[in-house]
C-alpha cells in the first residue's frame, strides 16, 4: 500500500508554504501528494509546485464535472502533465450533476482518453453503479469516508465492473481520502471533525436520502442516526450541538481526531484494503504549516 498526503484549501498556506509541506512530505516518506479542485486552475498549480519541490507525483482527487467544461478541464490537465513531466493523476466526480451521473462520467471518460490516451485518470466513487463504472473504464476508484468494511465493499464492486469488461482488477486502483484531525486540545478536535463528517453526511434540506453521501453513510449502517440528527437540526440544533451529539462510533469509522500519539495506528486500521491511502488533515483551532506538518508527521509512513 502506498501512503500519500492530501492538502486543501482548508490551509491557509503560502506559496513558500506549500513548498515547504511538499519537501515534508518527502521527509516523512510519503509517495504523493493529493488536493481536491473546485472549479479553478488553482489547485493544479499547487500539484506543480508540490512536484518541483518534491519529484513526488500529485494528483488532483477529484475535479467535479458540475463545475467544469470539459474542454477547460482537458487543458488545464494537459499543461499540469506536461509540467509535472507526466507525474499527475487526474480524478473526476460527478460533482452536481443530478442529471444522469453515470452517463456523463461515461462521457467524461470517453472524452479524456480521446486527448491523453495513457494519461492515468480515477474516478470519484461511492455507489454500487459509479463503483462498476471505476473497473469498467478508468484507471482507478477515488473513495471518500468509508469504513474498512466499506472499502472492502467498495473494492468487490470494482473488481466486478472490472472483470465484466475484460480487464485485471488489480489494474485499477482504489484510493481514498483518510481524514485525521490532529490537535492537543482533543474537544476541539473531535468538534472541527464532526463538523466536517456532518457536511458530507447530512442530507441538505430537501435533498434526496437515497443519493449522494447521505445514501453512502446510509450503506455503512448510519441511516438512523443520521435521520436523528436532521430531524434535531429541523427543530432549531445548531452545528455544534450536532457534533457534539454525534457518536464517537460513526466519527471513529471514518477517520481520527484528538492527539498526535494514536494517529498512525487508527490511519493504517482505516487504510485496510487500499492501493493508495491518502492522509487528509482537517483543520481545528489552527490552519497554518505548522498545523499541517504536526498532522503529516503523525502519519507519516517513517517513524
Amino acid at each position: 500500500m502506498e501512503i500519500g498526503l492530501g492538502i486543501d484549501s482548508r490551509f491557509a498556506l503560502s506559496a513558500g508554504d506549500q513548498r515547504s509541506i511538499a519537501r515534508d512530505a518527502v521527509r516523512f516518506g510519503y509517495t504523493s501528494l493529493w488536493t481536491p479542485s473546485a472549479n479553478t486552475r488553482e489547485r493544479f498549480d499547487v500539484c506543480v509546485a508540490w512536484h518541483e519541490s518534491s519529484a513526488l507525483p500529485t494528483g488532483i482527487a477529484v475535479a467535479p464535472m458540475s463545475a467544469w467544461p470539459i474542454d477547460t478541464l482537458a487543458s488545464v490537465w494537459k499543461e499540469t502533465l506536461e509540467r509535472t513531466k507526466g507525474k499527475f493523476t487526474l480524478g473526476v466526480g460527478s460533482g452536481q450533476s443530478a442529471d444522469a451521473p453515470i452517463r456523463l462520467m461515461r462521457q467524461t471518460i470517453d472524452e479524456l482518453r480521446i486527448r491523453q490516451p495513457a494519461a492515468t485518470v480515477y474516478l470519484g466513487a461511492l455507489g454500487p453503479q459509479m463503483l462498476r463504472l471505476a473497473g469498467e473504464r478508468y484507471d482507478g476508484a477515488a473513495l471518500n469516508w468509508c469504513s474498512a468494511d466499506q472499502v472492502r465493499w467498495s473494492r468487490e464492486r470494482v473488481a466486478a465492473g472490472a472483470r465484466a469488461a475484460g480487464r485485471e482488477p488489480s489494474d485499477v486502483r482504489i484510493h481514498e481520502y483518510i481524514r485525521v484531525c490532529i490537535d492537543d486540545d482533543e474537544e476541539a478536535a473531535r468538534v472541527a471533525f464532526a463538523n466536517m463528517v456532518l457536511t458530507y453526511a447530512l442530507a441538505r434540506r430537501g435533498a434526496d436520502k437515497t443519493k449522494g453521501y447521505r445514501a453512502h453513510f446510509a450503506r455503512m449502517g448510519f441511516d438512523a442516526i443520521l435521520t436523528d440528527l436532521e430531524a434535531r437540526r429541523a427543530t432549531g440544533a445548531d452545528e455544534r450541538e450536532l457534533a457534539q451529539i454525534v457518536p464517537d462510533a460513526l466519527l471513529r469509522s471514518v477517520g481520527y481526531w484528538g492527539r498526535p500519539l494514536g494517529a498512525r495506528e487508527a490511519f493504517l486500521r482505516l487504510a485496510q484494503g487500499l492501493d493508495i491511502a491518502v492522509v487528509r488533515p482537517v483543520p481545528a483551532r489552527r490552519n497554518d504549516l505548522a498545523a499541517a506538518r504536526i498532522a503529516a508527521e503523525a502519519c507519516a509512513p517513517k517513524s
